[in-house]
């Protein structure tokens, strides 16, 4: 048996929507941008976490293939303090600003694949 689901109408639909308050949508908006805020935060503490424990490895095995993962997680690191900064003190996309993160980011892939391809030493 096939049921129809009725749809409010339009009326109902144009009051609700004249009702919503925009000072709402403002604080909604903020939380968001706390919230990015906040994540861009926690994955450039875990890229510095995961920096440290490359470099203990490398000082306790000694294989220099380390060193490229190593400085591949403090660029990361780097650029994702580097954009929180640009976020909070620049209002406007800067062309060189994503010139600077797309080479930041090909070189943090370049870095990871010499430490997976390169010979251990």
């Amino acid at each position: 048996m096939i049921e129809f689901i009725q749809l409010p109408s339009s009326s109902l639909l144009l009051n609700s929507v004249n009702n919503l308050n925009f000072g709402d949508f403002l604080l909604q908006a903020d939380i968001a941008i706390t919230v990015e805020s906040l994540e861009s935060i926690l994955i450039g503490v875990i890229s510095i976490a995961l920096l440290v424990l490359s470099l203990s490895s490398y000082r306790k095995t000694g294989v220099k293939n380390i060193k490229y993962a190593a400085i591949a997680f403090g660029l990361f690191a780097f650029d994702v303090f580097v954009e929180l900064i640009m976020e909070k003190y620049y209002y406007s996309n800067y062309l060189l600003q994503d010139l600077f993160h797309t080479s930041i980011t090909l070189a943090i892939l370049s870095l990871f694949f010499l430490s997976i391809v390169k010979k251990a030493s």
